[in-house]
């Protein structure tokens, strides 16, 4: 359902001009500009979204520039910190996160770049070697039992800050998490585009073995046949971490889903209300875990600095932007339009609301919660994922580098865009 000419209107000046006033950078060093939502900071899958959001009003340069600090601070093994420092930004967990490996988005968002530019001439050598490496980190150092799969360090380092049942607090680094090595599945084929795209023909070929590799892990440790539902492993015990996440549906993102597991994660799950189909879905966590909440709070007694604080970003239940655009969009991938479309409506309803943003919802209500005002990709792609899905445009597919990425047809035909054509200028 398209939202009124009024309504569309007021949702996409408010973007542009969250754009402009709060999302670009100017370092005081004189360094490149670039966009975050958070404040000075680059954090490594929020850069990836705001990629694609960027994309659409033709400032996709700021992406780049993003891109090109995080490969600025990789160390001589391979290693990017996932949060990136542009300015000085104070933290109580500043150290602990210096010592987790960005999220493998990096290959991604290059491939963006190189798609709306129809090919990959701007990454140099240099630029693709820094890709490898990072690469090549994560497949080494952080598949610790050797079995295909990689752990994540802890639940902040996965995104979901409070997801502690499944992933585990700071140091923890036993989840190997079906979030991570979707990730990194598509992470593999990316570069296995841009190496093809450079003409490294071994390299595209190793990225594809490393990347069936995985998928057969995915398919043969993560899959819960009993109840027909993706989860995380303990790689100390070998066994499976029984919490029900939304990040089990990435699979359909991923592509590596079989249509029989599709059905039962959207018949016996997705569309439970007593699991993930709430009024604003999708939840985080299942309605049915334990831990189920719109307000987190961390278990009496823990220390703030590992199970953060009271009201902190809650991946307990409440519903992120993130996984939202994902899961979607692999809904969509499988035939599952009705319930892709519901999604997003209810998302850009709860975007509509407020065009201040927010920095995610409550599933049940759809009021928006954290940070406010909020100018980051995921939620800015709010605003968009129901034209996306009308128009059969999805960002984040993997494609051949010559096969440009258009996004006209969205800023041409989508109800938001044609009534407010998009008039910024180009970053320089």
């Amino acid at each position: 359902m398209s939202p009124s000419s009024n309504q569309a209107d007021a949702l996409i000046a408010q973007i542009q001009r969250r754009i402009e006033q709060h999302g670009v950078k100017h370092p005081t060093h004189g360094g490149a500009p670039y966009y975050t939502g958070y404040g000075t900071v680059l954090y490594d899958w929020d850069a990836y979204f705001d990629c694609i959001a960027l994309s659409y009003f033709g400032m996709e340069r700021y992406a780049e520039n993003g891109l090109r600090y995080f490969l600025a601070a990789q160390q001589p093994n391979g290693f990017i910190p996932r949060r990136v420092l542009v300015e000085p930004s104070p933290s109580p967990c500043r150290n602990l996160e210096a010592e987790e490996h960005c999220k493998p988005f990096l290959c991604q968002m290059a491939l963006i770049l190189a798609r709306l530019r129809g090919d990959a001439l701007w990454l140099t050598p240099e630029v693709f070697q820094r890709l490898r490496r990072y690469l090549d980190h994560w497949l080494t150092a952080w598949d610790t039992d050797g079995n295909g799969l990689c752990e994540w360090a802890s639940a902040p380092h996965s995104g979901a800050d409070t997801q502690f049942a499944r992933i585990g607090t700071w140091r923890a680094r036993y989840c190997e998490g079906v979030d991570l090595n979707c990730y990194l599945y598509r992470e593999l084929l990316a570069a296995a585009e841009l190496a093809e795209a450079l003409d490294h023909e071994h390299d595209a070929s190793d990225f594809r073995k490393q990347a069936e590799r995985m998928e057969r892990a995915i398919q043969k440790l993560l899959w819960g046949e009993r109840d027909g539902f993706f989860y995380d492993r303990d790689i100390r015990t070998g066994k499976s971490i029984r919490v029900k996440s939304a990040s089990g549906f990435l699979p359909l993102w991923a592509g590596i889903a079989t249509n029989e597991q599709a059905r039962v994660l959207v018949e016996r799950h997705l569309t439970s209300p007593d699991e993930f189909w709430t009024a604003c879905p999708i939840p985080s966590l299942a309605r049915s875990e334990p831990g189920y909440t719109q307000f987190y709070e961390p278990p009496p007694g823990s220390d703030p600095v590992y199970a953060l604080e009271p009201g902190h970003a809650n991946w307990c239940g409440g519903m992120w932007p993130h996984w939202n655009y994902f899961i979607a969009h692999g809904l969509a991938d499988y035939g599952y339009h009705a319930e892709a479309a519901h999604i997003a409506e209810r998302f850009h309803a709860a975007v509509e609301a407020d065009p201040g943003f927010y920095e995610w919802y409550d599933a049940e209500t759809g009021q928006g919660q954290g940070m406010h005002p909020f100018c980051a990709g995921a939620t800015i792609l709010g605003a968009i994922l129901n034209d996306e899905l009308q128009w059969n445009v999805d960002p984040t597919q993997i494609e051949d580098v010559r096969k440009k990425l258009d996004l006209a047809r969205i800023q041409v035909c989508s109800t938001d865009f044609s009534r407010n054509p998009i008039t910024l200028p180009r970053a320089d």
